[in-house]
């Protein structure tokens, strides 16, 4: 397993954007828009590739290699090398370790959805809380520091606060006049974004995460960027926070494991 500098990254970015399971998050590490590092089964011609954002999220893809595939596995499970707290594997296609029953305890289930633009701004906005005491408001210079500190998102995936001001698209939904919900892109590549949404605990169930969502939609379509909604099949309020809005199921539900540095029941070390 060797680690890629940035001059491979764009070739093998062209293979995963051909694939049938694009992950925004894993697109931005490849293009350079965002931090991670990127492994392969060699440098001159790799066969399996994986992943690493910044923040955690990975994937692996390409042909299978047992080499790579065992040499992974002592990196994740074994080591524990990565640098997030947690490492957050998108699995759609399952590596052959992690069918070991032994790691079933990491394993969880995502689902991914889609909307498709509306005939008109107007019915995609109908019901959306328009008079419910909530504004639409762009995160800017004048209250990033506000947002920053409320949500604490401007750093978690974009490298510097104008990088997450020009790039992550964000909607701030505000109650009477105080910020209660960002919408906002975690990721943006090959025109599809990955939508992050976050409602403090004192506006929850006002709506305002169905408005924060809609109009951040709303401006995807206007940029001609497609908006992808991404979460774990158990958060009930996700699930049906998208497909109030409109969001359609593409796939079955796919595993997803989130491994934590801390050792595990079935480490081997234990």
């Amino acid at each position: 397993m060797v680690r890629l500098d940035k001059g491979h990254y764009l070739p093998v970015y062209e293979n995963y954007r051909s694939g049938h399971f694009f992950f925004p998050l894993i697109g931005a590490v490849l293009l350079d828009e965002q931090d991670g590092v990127v492994f392969a089964d060699n440098a001159v011609a790799p066969k399996q590739i994986y992943v690493e954002h910044a923040f955690g999220f990975a994937q692996m893809f390409g042909e299978s290699c047992p080499s790579f595939e065992e040499t992974l596995e002592r990196y994740l499970l074994i080591d524990k090398k990565f640098s997030a707290p947690k490492a957050r594997l998108y699995a759609p296609c399952l590596p052959t370790f992690l069918s070991n029953p032994k790691y079933d305890s990491l394993r969880s289930f995502r689902q991914r959805f889609l909307i498709d633009p509306p005939d008109s701004s107007e019915a995609l906005l109908a019901g959306a809380g328009l008079d419910s005491g909530l504004d639409a408001v762009d995160v800017d210079a004048r209250n990033l520091e506000e947002i920053g500190r409320l949500f604490d998102v401007v750093s978690r995936f974009w490298r510097s606060p104008e990088d997450f001001i020009r790039k992550a698209h964000a909607v701030v939904a505000s109650y009477r006049g105080q910020p209660a919900c960002i919408c906002y892109a975690a990721a943006e590549a090959d025109l599809k974004i990955e939508i992050n949404v976050l409602t403090l605990p004192e506006y929850r169930n006002r709506g305002a995460g169905k408005f924060a969502v809609t109009h951040f939609v709303k401006r995807c379509f206007e940029q001609s960027l497609q908006p992808l909604w991404d979460c774990f099949t158990n958060n009930t309020g996700s699930m049906r926070l998208c497909r109030s809005i409109g969001f359609t199921a593409t796939h079955p539900p796919y595993p997803f494991f989130t491994i934590n540095r801390q050792p595990f029941s079935g480490d081997r070390r234990m």
